[in-house]
């Protein structure tokens, strides 16, 4: 459907799209919108990016030639980090005192560069969603977390008032997985899902990824290597990963646990404080930030885990079985949707130490079993997440509304 509607257009202009992301940050949300900047038709699509800063995000885009205009944005779903100090009614008012102003400089770079749709990446910000009403504009938000039970939000309006908003300013509506859209019941009938996806690495040398890990970390090459990736903070709850580790140790002494990510100072002290009450020092390495190329460090250990409360996809995992290296997740949201249980790794209740800790000794004692899943899992990225099928599935939906441009 997609490729007939290519060539429908293919004689006429480009469909000029201004992408809205929340931040100019690279982490996941992010990291995806970069995706599909650097993979979306050219020929058929003309890009913009909108940011309310400077970043890595930026520097990327700069690089693939898309002009990018810097206008302030403000969260309606702010995170807890932004609202520390200020109460919700305060900022609330904040919030809505300068959003016509702001909806309006958006609406005049519509205007100004015969913007045809407006894609607004994350739940966190309104601004393009109202711009595009203003100017008529279909407009697609992706969205890529949950409101409800999010530890990392701090929504300022009541959450039953999210949905119904979404729904009067969108178009369409896209989630990374079954998920995330069950949070958002209200929207099925406009909502599409389209699953996150990463280039599919080359098979890794894992002995020489272990040799290089080993030098960078200063950890035992002779041990198994355990690890969580991730932004340190309180979702990915890191406590339950220390209280499996401790549980490992009971049964054997030859496993070395490593925390790869950076956080708030105050999160990586409390850490640092769990390492030492649980008697997990020179067990565990906080790695802080992995420089370079994740997919060698992903290669280099045994099993990755994903302890996390709540997830709306997990790159990490894909990332890992793409370099068949098992995973061991919790039912958190979109590990699930991965993870054949079993097949390519196992998947534990939230907040079970005990269950997660099996699950690792399990893959631990059975190298055929680590291998029989990795290859398992690299097979599954390869149909199912790969970035040319995101991209596709991205651009199908753009696509759909391209078809009107003015609603």
């Amino acid at each position: 459907q997609g490729d007939l509607f290519m060539k429908s257009i293919s004689f006429g202009s480009p469909v000029h799209i201004l992408f809205i992301s929340h931040d100019a940050a690279l982490f996941g949300a992010q990291r995806m919108l970069l995706a599909l900047l650097q993979g979306l038709d050219r020929v058929h699509f003309s890009p913009y990016l909108l940011v309310p800063g400077k970043g890595d995000l930026v520097d990327a885009v700069h690089d693939l030639g898309i002009p990018v205009f810097e206008k302030h944005l403000e969260h309606w779903a702010p995170c807890i980090n932004m609202m520390k100090g200020r109460g919700r009614l305060s900022y609330l008012a904040h919030m809505l005192r300068g959003l016509r102003a702001r909806s309006w400089a958006i609406a005049r770079l519509i205007e100004r560069h015969g913007i045809d749709l407006i894609y607004t990446n994350t739940v966190t910000c309104i601004e393009g969603a109202v711009a595009a009403r203003m100017m008529k504009k279909p407009h697609l938000w992706h969205i890529h977390e949950p409101v409800t039970g999010n530890s990392e939000l701090l929504p300022v309006l009541p959450v039953s008032f999210y949905a119904p908003i979404i729904a009067r300013l969108s178009t369409h509506v896209v989630f990374p997985s079954r998920a995330v859209a069950a949070d958002y019941p209200r929207l099925r009938e406009m909502a599409s899902i389209v699953y996150n996806g990463i280039k599919l690495p080359p098979k890794q040398n894992r002995m020489r990824a272990r040799d290089e890990v080993a030098q960078r970390l200063k950890v035992d090459p002779l041990q198994h290597w355990v690890a969580v990736v991730g932004a340190i903070q309180p979702r990915k709850d890191h406590r339950t990963f220390l209280a499996a580790a401790t549980n490992v140790l009971k049964y054997r002494d030859d496993v070395h646990f490593i925390i790869v990510g950076t956080g708030a100072e105050h999160l990586v002290q409390a850490l640092r404080n769990q390492i030492e009450t649980l008697a997990l020092t020179g067990r565990v390495t906080l790695a802080g930030r992995w420089e370079g190329d994740i997919a060698i460090f992903l290669a280099a250990i045994d099993v990755l885990v994903i302890s996390s409360e709540q997830e709306s996809f997990g790159l990490t995992a894909i990332e890992s079985l793409a370099v068949e290296t098992p995973v061991v997740a919790t039912r958190c949201g979109g590990p699930a949707e991965i993870i054949e249980d079993g097949s390519d790794g196992f998947l534990v209740d939230v907040k079970d130490p005990p269950a997660m800790a099996n699950a690792v000794l399990k893959l631990l004692a059975d190298p055929a079993m680590r291998s029989a899943f990795g290859e398992a899992g690299r097979i599954r990225v390869s149909m199912r997440f790969t970035e040319r099928q995101y991209v596709q599935g991205m651009q199908d939906a753009l696509l759909e509304l391209s078809r009107s441009k003015d609603v």
